[in-house]
């Protein structure tokens, strides 16, 4: 008969199962709990940078419609500026 006796083996397996139960208490009660507390502060952020964006642009066409011969030259200058830098 092997140095190890079914008592053992059984033993080893009655402490995987234990062991793989505190795995799963542990990801329910603190893991999942987490991740979904990092999410929802995601979603705020996203949201925060939505509503910031969405103003910023506002704000641009505003000052377009306020002032177009200013925007188009402001617009072809920069575009200039831009294809003398492409040139070199």
């Amino acid at each position: 008969m092997s140095r190890y006796s079914s008592m053992d083996l059984s033993s080893v397996e009655d402490r995987i199962a234990e062991l793989r139960r505190k795995v799963e208490s542990l990801m329910s009660e603190q893991v999942s709990p987490a991740v979904s507390r990092a999410s929802g502060r995601a979603q705020n952020l996203a949201h925060q940078a939505s509503d910031v964006t969405r103003r910023e642009a506002e704000q641009v066409f505003g000052l377009v419609r306020e002032r177009p011969v200013v925007t188009i030259a402001v617009a072809v200058g920069v575009g200039f500026l831009i294809a003398k830098l492409l040139r070199r």
